[in-house]
């Protein structure tokens, strides 16, 4: 068996393509950047980082999510949920497939912000 010698060919040239958005992007709000540098966003970003650090409410399972609770969302009001009883695509426990089903397994909104406040 007579062996030939593999010759590499060079990939074609890339064609530069400059990037650019079709829309601009959206600026924030005066009031929006006042808070995202207030000590009270540093607070809120402290807390969320405590109630990650617990493990899923639900299963003990890390990492956790923060799932921000109750309207209008604050960041000093969530629970702990890992990605399977947070997001919609993990099935029927994820509390965003159906909140409803949620709470009447777990309790209500109010009882597991209580609970997350004792974990605390």
């Amino acid at each position: 068996m007579k062996r030939t010698t593999f010759t590499r060919k060079e990939p074609p040239p890339l064609k530069k393509v400059a990037l650019t958005r079709k829309t601009p992007l959206r600026k924030r709000s005066p009031k929006r950047a006042k808070y995202m540098a207030s000590p009270e966003r540093e607070a809120g970003v402290a807390h969320m980082l405590a109630v990650k650090a617990l493990g899923c409410m639900i299963c003990g399972a890390h990492p956790a999510e923060f799932h921000h609770e109750g309207k209008p969302r604050n960041d000093m009001r969530g629970l702990p949920l890992c990605p399977s009883h947070h997001r919609r695509e993990y099935g029927e426990q994820a509390y965003h497939y159906s909140p409803k089903a949620f709470y009447d397994r777990h309790g209500s909104s109010a009882d597991l912000l209580a609970r997350v406040a004792a974990m605390l």
